[in-house]
């Protein structure tokens, strides 16, 4: 009984000494960063677009270093100095959806991926990496990002998006936050929008389990201005300037 209430008590000062305090890292803020991938069914690339910082951070602050969900992609920020992994996240790319089509048979592509990272108090060491189905290695990126970096773009302070939240239960740091943006209505129909969003807030909720977890989201409805109402359709030759340039038919 001794050995393993031995065993128990080192196990449990083992994972005291590894958990990590967010502040120790990082600030209160957001690394986006923006990459490429780009190639075809045989051949993969990554190349980094972007560095831009946000106001604050709404991600997780614990178990920093785990994979919360495994996906086919991966990312893994590493202290410069030390090289401790000190944040690891994972993904599945709408790029790598697109591997499997057999237009990714015939030509290459590039695909714009956004992603959201804590911003770090000193260098770090991002590492991105891209699996296939089988879990095979298809393409890795590593790059340093220095917090001081002028390059990097601050975002999120001015020229703010008008938005209107049509539910608030609390922080960021204690809630989930949705947002729901407004593609392909014109300024003239935001009012439109928000009656939208209000009533696709309702319906989400009107189900579990959100209905009983409610009081842990959040939702903004962002107005988002398109130039033409509504939304391309590729099939049927129609073509509209929106707010983010989504439509239909994705792999068409």
């Amino acid at each position: 009984m001794k050995h393993i209430c031995c065993i128990i008590l080192c196990f449990c000062t083992s994972i005291g000494s590894y958990a990590q305090n967010f502040a120790d890292y990082f600030q209160n803020k957001t690394l986006r960063v923006d990459y490429i991938f780009t190639g075809d069914a045989t051949q993969q690339a990554i190349y980094l677009d972007e560095l831009s910082q946000l106001p604050t951070w709404a991600g997780r602050q614990h178990h920093l270093s785990e994979l919360p969900l495994e996906g086919n992609g991966q990312i893994i920020v590493k202290d410069l100095a030390s090289k401790q992994c000190i944040y690891k996240t994972s993904f599945s790319s709408l790029f790598q959806e697109w591997l499997s089509t057999d237009e990714a048979k015939e030509t290459a592509k590039g695909f714009e991926n956004t992603f959201l990272l804590p911003y770090p108090k000193q260098p770090v060491e991002i590492e991105v990496t891209l699996y296939s189905p089988r879990k095979k290695t298809m393409a890795t990126y590593k790059h340093i990002v220095r917090p001081n970096d002028i390059l990097i773009h601050k975002r999120g302070v001015s020229h703010v998006t008008p938005h209107r939240y049509m539910l608030q239960s609390g922080n960021e740091k204690d809630c989930i936050d949705v947002a729901i943006l407004a593609e392909g209505y014109t300024e003239k129909e935001m009012d439109i929008f928000y009656q939208d969003a209000q009533r696709t807030c309702e319906s989400l909720f009107s189900y579990e389990p959100f209905r009983s977890m409610k009081g842990k989201f959040n939702i903004v409805a962002v107005a988002s201005p398109s130039t033409d109402s509504g939304v391309s359709v590729p099939r049927e030759n129609l073509w509209k300037e929106t707010a983010i340039h989504s439509h239909f038919d994705t792999f068409y």
